[in-house]
């Protein structure tokens, strides 16, 4: 679930989550699965691009 502040919840479903060699607190993430987690207000000052590379995400556990 992605984290901003327009009241938009985002969830890219179904992903599993495995430990790989990432800086403490950041996640990996397949592209373009998980565009939908980028906010589209949320975008680059200059370029006026989406931020997908900053995304603040909350992982949470779900039972299938």
């Amino acid at each position: 679930m992605s984290v901003w502040s327009d009241g938009v919840e985002r969830r890219a479903e179904r992903f599993r989550v495995a430990a790989c060699p990432t800086t403490p607190g950041s996640a990996a993430a397949y592209y373009p699965e998980t565009n939908v987690l980028v906010p589209l207000g949320s975008v680059a000052d200059i370029s006026d691009t989406p931020t997908s590379k900053g995304v603040v995400v909350r992982l949470q556990a779900t039972h299938t």
